[in-house]
Formats: C-alpha cells, sequence, structure tokens
C-alpha cells in the first residue's frame, strides 16, 4: 500500500499505531475527520513517507520526535488540532520538507533553532499557538523559504535582522505577539516581500 487517503469522512477514535508497519506507504491523508487521542510515534517508522496530513481533527498530546525520522517527509501538516507540548527539535532533521503547518494547536515552549536545518522548506505556519521566547535567528538559513507566519503567539524579544537574508520570503507575519525594539532596516531587503505585519489587535 502506498497512498491511503481517508479525508473527508466522519472518522473517529484513535489513529491506529498499526499503521506503522505499512512500510511502503508515501501519502497518508486522515484530514478533516473526528479523530482523537495522541499521533502514534509509530508513524516514524514510515521511512517512505512523503505527505502526512492529519490536520482539522481532535488530535492531543505531544508531537512525536519519532516523526524527525521520515527523510521522505515533503509535506507535514498537523495544523487545527488540540496539540500541546514543545515542538520537537528532532523535526529538523527532516531535510525535504517543503511544508511545515502546525498552527492552531495548543503548542508552547521556543520555537526550535533547528529548523533552520531545513533547506528545502519554503512554508513555515506556527502561528495560533502558545509559542514563546525569542524568534531564533537560524531561520535565516531557510533561504528557499516563501511564507513565515508566526502571529497570534507570546513570542517576545526584536525581530532578528537576519530575517533580510530571506530572498525568496513573500509574507512574513508576525502579529498579535510581545515583540519590542525596532524594525530592522534590513527587512527592506526582502524583494520578493509583499504582507508584512506587525499590529496589535
Amino acid at each position: 500500500l502506498q497512498y491511503l487517503l481517508l479525508a473527508h469522512n466522519r472518522l473517529s477514535g484513535n489513529i491506529p499505531s498499526e499503521l506503522g508497519l505499512l512500510g511502503e506507504l508515501q501519502q497518508l491523508y486522515l484530514d478533516i475527520n473526528q479523530l482523537s487521542g495522541n499521533i502514534p510515534f509509530e508513524l516514524g517508522l514510515l521511512g517512505e513517507l512523503h505527505k502526512l496530513d492529519l490536520t482539522t481533527n481532535q488530535l492531543s498530546g505531544n508531537i512525536p520526535s519519532e516523526l524527525g525520522l521520515l527523510g521522505e517527509l515533503h509535506k507535514l501538516d498537523l495544523d487545527n488540532n488540540q496539540l500541546s507540548g514543545n515542538i520537537p527539535s528532532e523535526l529538523g532533521f527532516l531535510s525535504q520538507l517543503q511544508y511545515l503547518y502546525l498552527y492552531t494547536n495548543q503548542l508552547s515552549g521556543y520555537i526550535p533553532s533547528e529548523l533552520g536545518f531545513l533547506s528545502q522548506l519554503q512554508y513555515l505556519y506556527l502561528n495560533n499557538n502558545q509559542l514563546s521566547g525569542n524568534i531564533p535567528s537560524e531561520l535565516r538559513l531557510l533561504t528557499l523559504l516563501q511564507q513565515l507566519d508566526l502571529h497570534d503567539n507570546q513570542l517576545s524579544g526584536s525581530i532578528p535582522s537576519e530575517l533580510g537574508l530571506l530572498g525568496e520570503l513573500q509574507s512574513l507575519l508576525l502579529q498579535n505577539n510581545q515583540l519590542s525594539g525596532n524594525i530592522p532596516s534590513e527587512l527592506g531587503l526582502l524583494g520578493q516581500l509583499y504582507y508584512f505585519d506587525i499590529r496589535s489587535t
């Protein structure tokens, strides 16, 4: 089995840990259901997986650090759940990842600096959580990044001037945080940027 596409149904209960036995699986879509409980760490065994979409369910608990073992993963979509705890630093091992969607959960703690290792990342959405601390300057390494959305968290400190190195960035959303200091002049180097929001509403 290479494709398991069960999205847009009314499935409930837990995600079976036995799905981790599907060693040839490339795409797992369980989004827009009524699934609950934890994300099984056994999904980290799916070494051929390219796309994992669990968005818009009722999943809770931590994001398993074992997902950092999915070396072929291009898209990780866990948004619109009730996930809590820290973002695992192990996600920084996902060298092929292009899309990371963790928004609208209850995630807390710092943004891991290891996310700067995601050299293929184009879209990073961490908005609408309870993330705190500084925006890591290591995000400057995401040279392919097009959209960075961190709005509606509890981030503090200054906006890193290093974000001015993100030459492909089109959208930078930082509104409704606790950021302070000056707007870095280096952001003027972002020739592709068309949307920058730092409002507090």
